[in-house]
């Protein structure tokens, strides 16, 4: 038996493979059609039905939190003694909320709730490298100094077609700086303090992707980082954005997630976007 089980919520967008490979315990948000019909992210609606909907439907999509009472059974289930549940920016979302009324509810358990401060990948990054951890059998404060290190020099940087999402669903911060830009002007948006915040106005995607990868370079001195590029439902444009991404990136090994319906029903389809820290 594992010392330590990770909890995560949808909104990491792990590759199912490695969510597999390290058992991570993944709690679903739930998005909303027209208030009516609700599905569990990544559980009754997959990824391409979400997109497909969301574009052709033009309905009204909301999302909302696990119940306290969901983590609690879920947390309730776990054999392993202590248990470290990491998830979306709390200036985001009332998932950690949930998550800490939950723990007070499961008498005698050993659990941390931690707000990742992030969101998607950079949420995901801060998840793999608990549950690579555990998996190795370090101890509860030995993984919980790994994910305050890595969560201090995580950065989050993404491209969206249009701010349109970001405003309906009120998670948009400080980036309504952007809102009125003339067309084929690109937002380029990035996280800070939990919330998505204005970088610059690009015009063109090609010259976005590029300054991407520009960044990161400026960031990063040539270290070798862990990263993560994030995509939205475009497979086509994800091998051409690889193309041009990788190749400026000294990462061993990119993870490549595609965001799922929670996060997307916030991003809209078209978005692409680089998750990276130094290697510590």
């Amino acid at each position: 038996m594992k010392k330590v089980q990770i909890v995560t919520d949808s909104t990491a967008d792990l590759p199912e493979k490695l969510i597999e490979e390290y058992n991570i315990v993944v709690v679903p948000l739930k998005v909303i059609f027209s208030g009516k019909e609700t599905y569990r992210d990544g559980v009754d609606i997959s990824t391409e039905q979400f997109y497909r909907r969301l574009v052709e439907s033009r309905e009204a999509v909301t999302t909302s939190q696990p119940t306290p009472g969901e983590f609690a059974s879920v947390y309730a289930s776990l054999p392993s003694p202590s248990v470290i549940s990491i998830h979306i920016s709390g200036a985001m979302s009332g998932t950690c909320q949930s998550a800490g009324i939950a723990r007070k509810m499961v008498r005698g358990a050993d659990i941390e709730v931690i707000d990742s401060k992030s969101v998607s990948m950079g949420l995901g990054l801060i998840v793999l490298e608990a549950a690579r951890a555990a998996s190795k059998g370090k101890t509860k404060e030995e993984i919980l100094k790994i994910i305050y290190d890595l969560q201090a020099r995580l950065q989050v940087y993404f491209i969206v077609d249009s701010l349109e999402y970001l405003v309906r669903g009120g998670r948009i911060g400080m980036a309504t700086a952007f809102l009125g830009t003339i067309l084929n002007i690109k937002p380029l948006l990035f996280l800070k303090d939990g919330l998505v915040q204005p970088y610059e106005k690009i015009r063109g995607r090609a010259k976005a992707i590029e300054r991407l990868v520009q960044i990161v370079e400026e960031e990063t001195a040539g270290q070798r980082i862990k990263c993560s590029i994030v995509h939205g439902m475009d497979p086509a444009g994800m091998e051409q954005i690889c193309r041009k991404i990788r190749p400026g990136l000294n990462c061993a090994e990119p993870v490549i997630s595609q965001l799922g319906a929670v996060v997307g029903t916030h991003t809209g389809p078209g978005v692409v976007g680089i998750v990276f820290a130094p290697e510590g």
